[in-house]
C-alpha cells in the first residue's frame, strides 16, 4: 500500500500531468459552453421570431382587412373568399406563436411537447394509411420509422414535462435514426435541421457520448499517466533498479505502478464526465433524467431463423428507456473500457520508451479495429462506440443478438487480463533485473 501511495504522490507532482490535468478541463469546458451558447442562441432567435410574428402578422391582418372592404363594395366574391381565408390563416398563426411565445418564455414544455405530438402523430397516421410519408427535403423523404420514434418521443417529453434537446426545427423535431438514407443537400439540411444541443449537464453527457468524445479522454488519461513507466521500462535507463534494494516482491511493484495509473485514469475520466454537470449549475440545471433515450429492437422475426431479415421502416420496433437506465448502462461499460485502453496503452510503454509513438500506435490499432475488422460480438474494438452498444444499433444492423453491453464488458475485461498478463511478464523478465 506504501508503494502504491508512494507511486500516486509522484505521479500528482509531476508538473506536465498537471499542465494536462488543466488542459484537458478547459477543453471540455470551453465545448460545453460553445455547446451551451449556441443552444441559447437557437432558443432565443426562435423568441425573437416569435415576437416579430406578433407585430407583423397583426399589420398583415389590418392590410388583408382593407383589401376586403374594398373587395365587397367591389362585389368581387372570389378576391372576397381569398381575403377571408388568408385573414383566417393569419389570426391562427397569430394565436399559435402567440401561444408557443407564452410557454417558451414560461419554460412550460410539456404543453409545446404535446403539441408537437399531434403535429407529428398525424404525420404517422397520414403514412400509416397509404404506407407514403408526405414530408419531403429535397424530394427525399423522412422515413416512416423516423416518424414513428419522433411523435413517441414527443408523447413521453409531453407526459412527463420535461426540457428537451435544443433543435433548429421546433415545429417538426424530428429525431434522427438509422433508417434515413439522405444524400447531397438533402442531408446537410437534415443534419442542420436534426442535430441536437443539450443545455442541461446530463444532457449534454448524452449529447457527447453519441459521438467518440468519452474514448478521446480515456485515451488522454492513458497519455498521462500510463506513460510515467516509459522512462524506467528500458534497458537504457534502468530505473527500476532503485527498487532492487528495497524488499519488494516484483508483483507488488507491478502493481503498485499498474494500479496508481489506473486509478488516475479512472478518476480524471469521471471527473471530465463530472464538469458538464458542475458547469450546468450555473448555466441552466442538470437536466432530467428520465429524458426518453431511443433504443432500436429490430425486426421482430430477425432472430428467428430462416431467410436474411432486412430492415422495414413500417413494421420495425423500438422502445425507449430513461437517460438514467442509460447511464447505468454507460457508466460500467466506461470503466471496463478504461481498463482496456489503460493496459493496452501500459503494455506499450514497457516496450517503447516514446509516448508520442504509443499514442500513434494506439491511435492506429484503434482506428484500424474500429474500421477495419468487422463488427462482431467478440471483437473488443466494437465496444468502443459505446453509444450504439447501448442504443442496440450495431446489433439491429448487424443482426446480431450477441453484440450488447453485457457481452462488450465480458469481452473487454478477458482481453484486458491477457494484456495484463503479457504486461506483467515484460515488466518481471526485463524491467528489473
Amino acid at each position: 500500500m506504501k508503494i502504491f501511495l508512494f507511486e500516486c504522490k509522484k505521479m500528482l507532482k509531476k508538473r506536465g500531468n498537471q499542465i494536462a490535468i488543466f488542459l484537458s478541463v478547459l477543453a471540455i469546458a470551453t465545448f460545453y459552453l460553445i455547446n451551451h451558447t449556441v443552444a441559447q442562441n437557437i432558443l432565443e432567435n426562435r423568441l425573437i421570431s416569435l415576437e416579430y410574428s406578433l407585430t407583423d402578422y397583426p399589420e398583415m391582418i389590418r392590410k388583408l382587412m382593407a383589401e376586403l372592404e374594398d373587395a365587397k363594395k367591389a362585389n368581387n366574391e372570389e378576391k372576397i373568399n381569398n381575403l377571408e381565408s388568408d385573414i383566417e390563416f393569419y389570426e391562427y398563426m397569430l394565436k399559435e406563436d402567440q401561444w408557443e411565445l407564452e410557454q417558451l418564455s414560461a419554460n412550460n414544455w410539456g404543453p409545446i411537447a404535446q403539441k408537437q405530438y399531434e403535429r407529428l402523430n398525424e404525420m404517422v397516421k397520414v403514412a400509416l394509411s397509404g404506407n407514403l410519408v408526405d414530408y419531403y427535403i429535397e424530394d427525399q423523404t423522412v422515413s416512416i420509422f423516423t416518424l414513428r420514434v419522433s411523435a413517441e418521443e414527443r408523447r413521453l417529453l409531453a407526459e412527463a414535462g420535461i426540457e428537451p434537446f435544443i433543435q433548429r426545427n421546433f415545429y417538426d423535431p424530428f429525431h434522427p435514426t438509422i433508417y434515413d438514407h439522405f444524400t447531397g443537400k438533402a442531408l446537410e439540411r437534415w443534419e442542420e435541421a436534426t442535430e441536437r444541443y443539450g443545455n442541461p449537464g446530463f444532457y449534454f453527457l448524452y449529447q457527447i457520448s453519441q459521438s467518440l468524445v468519452i474514448p478521446f479522454f480515456i485515451l488522454i488519461g492513458c497519455l498521462i499517466f500510463a506513460n510515467s513507466i516509459s522512462s524506467e521500462a528500458t534497458k537504457k535507463n534502468r530505473g527500476f533498479n532503485f527498487y532492487t534494494v528495497l524488499p519488494l516482491k516484483r508483483q507488488t511493484l507491478f502493481w503498485a505502478k499498474y494500479g496508481s495509473g489506473l486509478f488516475f485514469t479512472i478518476l480524471f475520466v469521471l471527473f471530465i464526465m463530472a464538469v458538464p454537470l458542475i458547469l450546468s449549475v450555473f448555466t441552466s440545471s442538470s437536466g432530467s433524467l428520465q429524458f426518453p433515450v431511443l433504443i432500436y429492437d429490430g425486426p421482430a422475426e430477425q432472430f428467428s431463423g430462416g431467410t436474411q431479415p432486412v430492415l422495414n421502416a413500417l413494421r420495425d420496433e423500438f422502445h425507449f428507456i430513461t437517460l438514467g437506465e442509460y447511464f447505468l448502462n454507460l457508466i460500467p461499460l466506461t470503466l471496463v473500457l478504461i481498463v482496456f485502453l489503460y493496459s493496452l496503452f501500459f503494455l506499450l510503454n514497457l516496450w517503447i520508451k516514446n509516448a508520442t509513438i504509443n499514442a500513434a500506435l494506439v491511435i492506429t490499432t484503434l482506428y484500424l479495429g474500429l474500421a477495419v475488422l468487422p463488427v462482431a460480438p467478440y471483437n473488443p474494438f466494437t465496444y468502443i462506440d459505446m453509444h450504439k452498444i447501448i442504443n442496440r444499433e450495431f446489433a439491429v444492423t448487424q443482426f446480431n443478438e450477441a453484440i450488447h453491453s453485457g457481452n462488450g464488458m465480458i469481452v473487454l475485461s478477458v482481453v484486458s487480463l491477457i494484456l495484463i498478463g503479457v504486461g506483467y511478464w515484460r515488466f518481471k523478465r526485463y524491467v528489473v533485473d
